[in-house]
């Protein structure tokens, strides 16, 4: 396990240290796709960044990551884009986003973790859709532990080519290729029910997950 550990640790060190070798060069701005959410764009230098993937962690039910998601949505309509969701549970909840920006989405609706990595497979493929978003927030985490790495790698080499960003929803850090990990709570509480969706956003809270940190959790999500 803690070789595992040591080799993310690695991979994560070269990227700060020569960052060339990564597809980043000092001093040159990466151009990414903006999420509507100012305190998270502010964490991640402008928005997600395209051609990588980031991942979204929220740890327990209820943390805002939906809220995420439906904030995104709403941010590509505003902008005519269209944006497509591989729901890993079959979780979104149509009701909660207005109709005319449920036109701008194409939900993938998916029952098991193998569903959901053959949709984002298929689209990352289609080079239509500038953000794709993974949602495996509720899936199994027996089902996520049997992920191959390789598959995370595969979806890096695609997003280079395509130049989309992808933003993968997961219950704990488990992507080693991952270019940022943050996590999302929501310090709301039954009350926001009620609330408006701005109001409900404004109590998100966004944290920017270190390497040191991720490590041993990647390791033994991928060890199983």
């Amino acid at each position: 396990m803690r070789a595992a550990a040591t080799v993310v640790e690695l991979r994560q060190l070269l990227s700060e240290r020569f960052p060339q070798a990564h597809g980043t060069k000092r001093g040159w701005h990466r151009t990414v796709v903006a999420t509507g959410l100012a305190n998270f764009d502010a964490l991640l230098g402008g928005g997600l960044p395209k051609g990588e993937i980031s991942e979204l962690v929220g740890t327990r039910p209820g943390s805002g990551s939906a809220q995420v998601i439906h904030a995104l949505l709403r941010c590509a309509a505003s902008d005519g884009q269209f944006l497509a969701l591989v729901d890993g549970a079959d979780s979104f909840d149509v009701d909660a986003v207005e109709h005319d920006v449920l036109s701008r989405l194409l939900w993938v609706r998916c029952a098991k973790v193998e569903e959901a990595l053959k949709a984002a497979d298929l689209l990352l493929r289609d080079r239509n859709f500038p953000l794709v978003v993974l949602d495996l927030k509720l899936n199994p985490l027996a089902q996520l532990r049997k992920i191959p790495s390789n598959v995370w790698h595969r979806f890096r080499r695609l997003l280079e080519q395509n130049g989309a960003a992808m933003l993968a929803v997961t219950p704990t850090p488990l992507i080693g290729g991952a270019v940022c990990r943050v996590r999302v709570e929501c310090r709301a509480g039954i009350e926001a029910l009620a609330q408006p969706p701005s109001e409900v956003l404004g109590q998100l809270h966004f944290e920017l997950l270190g390497a040191a940190e991720c490590s041993e959790t990647v390791a033994e999500a991928q060890a199983g």
